[in-house]
């Protein structure tokens, strides 16, 4: 049980996930303190009951010291996200140094349980439905660092003796998922090409049930120091997602499909004309990777410890995000 005359501390409360997680609690009756670096970011949720923003830089220890007091667990959900052209030393301050600061004011403020938000790259890609226990192979510096920052958490509370709970959520998308954006309007434009055979494995997992899975996470001691893949009902191929994607937005891919190599030659160029005129490169190694090569999460300890059950199949939970897009005037 969650003592309700405390606070359940969330940072990244204004990014995807955390809007909805924080909509979740507080519909629940659960006070939330966000810790937020901008109050122009929090947006819809300013208008949320139940609710307190406090301003603070997670990685500046003196700033997050003063937001602890009667706070019972914490959502550590904030990253430094991978983007193009952000230095390796941006990444270690949010993703390692800022988890190490909100683990120490934790233990100082006595707080039960810690769940931080994880993702499956910390165990690299060229698997389907991957195990919690599968070996860590983090193959860029963002899945590096959040490798590093998932030992710490497991270290540092296992030596403290606050409960921890690792969360795994696999391919997010949803209501309010701003990055994937401009795939959605690339293939709406027919801009979009599948590079390789499309047969891919991906695990798209809807933001309902992402929240879901956080939510059972939450003070249930069967979720106390484990670590939880989080992700939809069922892998399904690249082909599949991008067809799917057209067909509700009443376009066709076109048949042609690149090769896997020449992709990856124009990803090398786009790289190189970044660094000149720094921009985001419109297409990179890292999305033909994420596209080309099997990544899908293994979701059974999930559904026998916790009880979680997907109850999103990606063609519904599309069709829902395709809406909001539209409703917004961004489609």
């Amino acid at each position: 049980m969650v003592n309700t005359n405390k606070s359940i501390l969330i940072t990244g409360a204004t990014g995807f996930i955390g809007k909805h997680l924080v909509r979740a609690l507080t519909e629940k009756g659960l006070h939330c303190r966000c810790l937020i670096r901008n109050k122009n970011s929090a947006g819809e949720l300013m208008k949320l009951k139940s609710i307190d923003f406090t301003y603070a830089d997670i990685t500046d220890k003196d700033s997050v010291m003063k937001h602890f007091h009667d706070v019972e667990i914490v959502f550590h959900l904030a990253a430094q996200l991978g983007k193009h052209g952000i230095h390796e030393r941006n990444f270690r301050a949010v993703n390692i140094d800022g988890t190490r600061n909100l683990l120490e004011e934790a233990y100082n403020a006595n707080v039960r349980q810690f769940i931080f938000c994880s993702t499956p790259g910390v165990q690299g890609k060229g698997h389907t439905q991957a195990p919690e226990t599968l070996t860590y192979n983090p193959p860029y510096v963002y899945e590096k660092t959040k490798a590093e920052a998932e030992k710490l958490v497991i270290t540092f509370c296992n030596n403290r003796n606050i409960a921890f709970t690792v969360i795994r959520p696999d391919f997010v998308y949803g209501p309010g998922d701003m990055r994937r954006l401009s795939l959605y309007r690339a293939i709406k434009k027919h801009r979009f090409l599948i590079v390789g055979n499309g047969q891919t494995f991906v695990h798209p997992t809807y933001i309902d049930d992402v929240v879901q899975g956080f939510i059972l996470a939450l003070s249930n001691p069967v979720a106390f120091n484990e670590i939880f893949n989080i992700a939809g009902p069922r892998q399904i191929t690249v082909e599949e997602y991008v067809t799917t994607i057209a067909r509700l937005l009443d376009v066709r891919i076109p048949r042609f499909k690149i090769p896997k190599k020449i992709a990856i030659s124009a990803a090398l160029a786009c790289e190189a004309l970044s660094k000149v005129n720094k921009r985001n490169p419109f297409i990179s190694r890292s999305k033909i990777e994420f596209l080309t090569v099997d990544h899908s999460s293994d979701i059974s300890k999930a559904k026998n410890r916790l009880g979680y059950y997907p109850e999103y199949e990606f063609e519904c939970g599309m069709r829902n995000t395709i809406e909001w897009y539209f409703n917004h005037g961004l489609l």
